[in-house]
Formats: structure tokens, sequence, C-alpha cells
């Protein structure tokens, strides 16, 4: 089953988004969130760092996050756009 991507904007299951991603790609002209990104938490009253992502899909040395990975605060990503998946 395809997984979509995660990009700035993307929800987490502690209520918090996606605020930051690499501008070097682009999902309908949205930065992509890669492992080291960054997603605010409001459950833990943080601001949580991507710690997992598609060790096939490398954006500048670092995984592309997807729906389900893991953030520091033990929160995980949620979608926002099924149009890039990996299979």
């Amino acid at each position: 089953m395809a997984t979509p991507y995660i990009v700035i904007g993307c929800p987490t299951t502690g209520g918090g988004q996606v605020i930051t991603g690499n501008s070097s790609f682009l999902i309908e002209g949205i930065p992509i969130a890669c492992v080291g990104d960054k997603a605010t938490c409001p459950k833990h009253q943080t601001v949580a760092t991507i710690i997992a992502g598609d060790p096939n899909m490398q954006v500048m040395g670092k995984a592309a996050a997807r729906v389900s990975d893991a953030l520091s605060c033990g929160c995980k990503l949620l979608p926002k756009q099924n149009l890039a998946v990996r299979g």
C-alpha cells in the first residue's frame, strides 16, 4: 500500500502541524518534510523533531517523512495530501 509523504502544514496526532521542510523538493508547491524537520505539539507543549523517514527516499541526504512516521515527542505524522506516494 502506498504511503503519502509529509509536507509543511501536515497535522500530527498531538494536534500540531509540521512547520519546517526542504524547499528543494516540493509537493504541490509545498516543501517536503524530512528527518530533522520540526512540528508543533500542543499535546506535549513542545516543538518536536521528525525522527523517522523513508530510507529509500532521500532529500539532500535526509530521509523523507511519511504518514505515521514518528516525532521525538512520541506523536505521529498525519496526511494532508495524497499525491506523492511510495508504494
